[in-house]
């Protein structure tokens, strides 16, 4: 089935979402990032599902419900960084990128419904990050992009820091479990190479660098 979350902090929901993965269709395993909902502290967020089609079975769901963030966002505190934030990062290479509306650029703005694809470079593919000056990292985040045939699909990755320290391999992510790689080193770019893969256009739907 194809599904879509409609979320917020209110009942004025104010957000929506669904999962990358359908690509414009009907889908058995749904995951569907809520960019913004993973805070540091314990929270409470209202939810709703649309209601099921006429060709859908099963009971209907409810109009809204409760989600409770729980204390620890798999990860220990610390800052995103990217676009947004006063290091302003930015992509400092790249090995290809499938075109404009996949640019390597998607993988660092905060948003998880845009992402990077590269143009088939499969194992080979890299993105280099450069956060503007050095800093003390405690770990990163990279959360891979799919396929519905199962190409695309980053298994594990390298990080190489300021062309020197190289460290990994590490499990890549999904948008449900972001598979935290504790880093602590100090460093102003980031070179994530994928190390294993299904092959294909891989790329990442996000990058995540934390601050110490």
């Amino acid at each position: 089935m194809i599904c879509a979350i409609v979320w917020g902090e209110t009942d004025a929901f104010g957000n929506f979402n669904n999962s990358l993965a359908m690509n414009g269709t009907g889908i058995v395993d749904h995951d569907v990032f809520l960019p913004g909902a993973i805070l540091a502290a314990p929270t409470t967020s209202r939810c709703r599902a649309p209601r099921p089609t006429a060709r859908s079975t099963g009971p209907r769901p409810p109009r809204s419900r409760s989600l409770s963030q729980p204390p620890a966002a798999r990860r220990p505190p610390g800052r995103i960084v990217g676009p947004t934030s006063p290091l302003d990062a930015t992509v400092a290479d790249v090995s290809s990128e499938f075109n404009d509306s996949f640019a390597a650029t998607n993988a660092i703005d905060d948003s998880g419904t845009s992402e990077w694809s590269s143009a088939g470079d499969g194992d080979d593919a890299f993105v280099t990050i450069d956060l503007g000056t050095s800093r003390e990292i405690a770990g990163v985040e990279f959360i891979t992009r799919s396929m519905l045939d199962g190409t695309a699909v980053t298994e594990t990755l390298i990080v190489t820091v300021d062309d020197g320290a190289t460290l990994g391999p590490f499990p890549a992510g999904t948008p449900a479990e972001p598979n935290f790689a504790a880093i602590e080193t100090t460093g102003r770019t980031f070179r994530f190479d994928v190390d294993t893969s299904t092959g294909g256009n891989v790329g990442a739907v996000e990058i995540r660098i934390l601050a110490s």
